[in-house]
């Protein structure tokens, strides 16, 4: 019986896929026994096909070889064959020992090239392409626009147009699609002037505006910042798409013209879920951030699912507000529906925890993920630290399998900033070692590191390698300089180095104030703030702090108070703390002990026992024993293990010659001084005798409540009483 070589080739064709391929494979085993390959070109070419189409490029290879008689069929299906499961080199290898090659060769290859990501090879396949065509231009523009290089691919859209115009003597093949990547890649570089020229082109040429490149025209407008001409092509356009009312949402968001954004939003009948999310995001952009989250409760009562682009920017919009009550209704949101397993979500979420003040669920976050990238660890070590979790964010740095330049700056700072300036000066020579290259923040924070351990020769040999580096004059370098010399002492050093600089934040200006005021040159200070202010440079609440400060060390009541209330009238800072722990010691040195109780009992903080203790030196300063007891008293309710309560109280009845109740204070220190020397030398001693003279001392004034050992807190209760018997 004869065979049928052409319901054979057609039976072939019909073999494309793995399950299929035995057949394919019995009917080459009849092919060989009949000797049809050799004579039959094109069922050899056809099986040879069916190898490719199914994957088994080994048998494929095999068949190729035997092949006696080959044409570019051959070639071409070996070629698409390697490309189409990915093995570029073996394709490429074919390609260049072909004899022949015909335009669908050089086609496969470089389509593949691109689809490969292989950008940079397929390019120069283009130039040595003998006959090019509009096929491979549009596919390498699109790739270089895809893959993140819309410079290249801009480029390379223009050799398309020389090439164009040169190979179709002025009869143009250029069609949308190419043109509407080229504006997209005119949107992602803002190169508005080219989008405009190649607007014009399309409308010189002819071309039909479809959906694609209208919408890619109002994307270009919209990027480019030239609102008008996007807001007339949306109108010209009869049903725009959401593509086109997204892009136009995100540009007048961009611009910070909501009002105009949300014009354009309340016109849509049942906006998708790309619009609200442009919506919100640019409400959050905007830092309009009531806005955002009411859109989302609107969002959310039409019904619409949020995706893990809405949820990002909703957590944005709480991490700003620093809403945890929001945040933690995000987080069930994100369990209901699932979100939570995106990367960008839960990146959101634990920035967002961190910033509502809960360093601890952002860690437990962190902790119930699978997946994590080089930002969100570098965050999560910012976020360690943050609540003092040394230990946890050094096992994070080092299990690390890629460290970035922010990630040992993370550990830079955090090392500095929580009080282990030798493991961040370990981990800065680490550094060294590698060679790794630093920047301006890693020199800054070990500088601030070498501050902290007051090694002036150690911060200007590090300041040295700044120089060799060449960063040296970087404002945040020589800052952390000039705090470094004002912390050992050498407020002249650092006075130079600020002479030098080219002052123009308030960074520089603090920290030289704050060195004067920290090392007691209150006049210099104050002079310097007179300059800062002639300067232009608005004072900050570190600067206040400084101010008050000199103040304080100069006696300068007047102008201590002037200063003080001028921060909230003058500038609309809130004094801290820190701002009335100066003004209460500025008043308590001056003689004015009652202003400053006066101004305690006004102040939104609780005042410590520090504050109180600055009131009671003050009393003694100047005498004032009735109010020396009362601010004493309160002293003790706060800390009663402070000593220094019962050394100045003893201090107050010694001036006024009332010796037993001097001399009970006194011995109320020194009983505090031995309990604390006792906690030292062993657990089991907590308990302290007492000799039957201080025994006698304490029943006299505390009604017998003392044994033979005394334990702290009855110690304590015992002067309490003491106290209540002596009033």
């Amino acid at each position: 019986m004869e065979l049928d070589l052409q319901s054979c080739a057609r039976l072939l064709n019909t073999i494309n896929t793995r399950q299929s391929l035995p057949k394919g494979k019995q009917l080459h085993l009849v092919f060989l026994k009949r000797g049809i390959l050799n004579s039959a070109l094109t069922i050899a070419n056809r099986l040879l096909q069916m190898y490719a189409k199914c994957g088994q490029m080994t048998d494929a290879k095999l068949l190729f070889d035997e092949m006696s008689q080959r044409n570019c069929f051959t070639w071409n299906t070996m070629i698409e064959g390697y490309m189409k499961w990915g093995n570029t080199n073996n394709s490429l290898d074919l390609f260049r020992s072909m004899p022949s090659k015909n335009e669908f060769s050089w086609n496969v290859v470089i389509l593949g090239l691109v689809k490969a990501e292989e950008l940079g090879v397929a390019r120069r396949l283009l130039h040595e392409m003998p006959r090019k065509n509009e096929i491979v231009w549009n596919s390498l523009i699109h790739g270089y626009a895809k893959t993140g290089f819309p410079g290249v691919a801009l480029c390379l859209f223009k050799e398309f147009i020389d090439w164009d115009f040169h190979e179709m003597c002025g009869t143009s093949r250029i069609d949308s699609f190419v043109l509407a990547t080229a504006l997209g890649a005119c949107a992602d570089t803002r190169a508005v002037d080219l989008g405009k020229q190649i607007h014009a082109r399309t409308i010189v040429d002819e071309v039909e505006v479809d959906y694609v490149l209208a919408s890619s025209l109002v994307n270009m407008y919209g990027k480019g910042g030239d609102l008008d001409s996007a807001s007339y092509i949306l109108n010209r356009m009869q049903n725009p798409d959401n593509f086109s009312l997204s892009a136009l949402i995100s540009a007048y968001s961009n611009c910070g013209r909501m009002d105009d954004a949300r014009k354009i939003f309340n016109l849509i009948t049942d906006p998708c879920i790309v619009l609200w999310n442009s919506m919100i995001a640019g409400y959050v952009a905007s830092d309009k951030v009531s806005e955002a989250l009411l859109l989302f409760e609107e969002m959310h009562r039409e019904g619409v699912i949020a995706d893990s682009s809405t949820l990002a920017s909703v957590l944005n919009a709480c991490a700003s507000a620093h809403s945890l009550k929001n945040c933690l209704q995000m987080h069930a949101y994100g369990c209901k529906f699932g979100l939570l397993d995106d990367l960008i979500v839960a990146s959101a979420l634990v920035d967002t925890y961190a910033k509502c003040g809960r360093p601890d669920e952002a860690a437990n976050v962190f902790n119930e993920l699978k997946i994590h990238d080089t930002v969100l660890l570098n965050s999560m070590i910012t976020i360690y630290f943050s609540c003092y979790r040394i230990e946890d964010a050094r096992q994070l740095f080092e299990s690390m399998p890629y460290k970035s330049l922010i990630s040992w700056n993370s550990m830079l700072i955090g090392l500095s900033q929580n009080g282990c300036p030798v493991e961040a000066l370990d981990l800065f020579c680490r550094m060294n070692r590698m060679d790794f290259k630093m920047d301006k923040f890693s020199f800054s924070s070990v500088i601030s590191a070498c501050a902290s351990i007051a090694s002036v020769e150690l911060g200007e040999q590090i300041f040295a390698r700044a120089v060799i580096i060449g960063i040296d004059c970087d404002k945040i370098i020589s800052t952390s300089l000039i705090d470094l010399y004002c912390k050992c002492g050498f407020v002249t050093d650092a006075r130079k180095l600020f002479n030098q600089m080219m002052r123009s934040d308030e960074v520089s200006w603090n920290s030289m104030l704050m060195g004067y005021a920290t090392n007691g040159y209150g006049n210099e200070a104050l002079n310097l703030f007179h300059e800062m202010r002639s300067a232009g440079v608005l004072p900050t609440n570190i600067t206040f702090i400084g101010v008050l400060s000199a103040c304080d060390h100069c006696g300068l009541l007047e102008e201590g108070k002037r200063w003080f209330y001028s921060m909230n009238y003058d500038y609309h800072i809130d004094p801290g703390i820190e701002h009335y722990s100066c003004m209460v010691d500025l008043y308590a040195r001056a003689g004015c002990p009652e202003e400053a109780v006066n101004l305690i009992e006004k102040m939104p903080f609780e005042a410590d026992s520090g504050m109180w203790l600055s009131i009671l030196r003050g009393c003694v300063a100047h005498g004032n024993k009735i109010l020396g007891e009362l601010v004493a008293k309160r002293i003790i309710e706060l800390d009663p293990e402070n000593s220094g309560a019962f050394v100045q109280l003893s201090n107050i009845f010694a001036t006024s010659e009332d010796w037993e109740r001097s001399a009970f204070w006194e011995k109320c220190c020194e009983v505090l001084e031995i309990l604390e020397l006792s906690r030292c030398i062993d657990e089991e001693f907590l308990a302290v005798p007492i000799t039957k003279g201080d025994k006698n001392e304490f029943q006299k004034f505390a009604g017998g409540l003392y044994t033979t050992t005394v334990e702290i807190g009855v110690v304590i209760m015992g002067m309490i009483k003491a106290w209540s018997y002596l009033v």
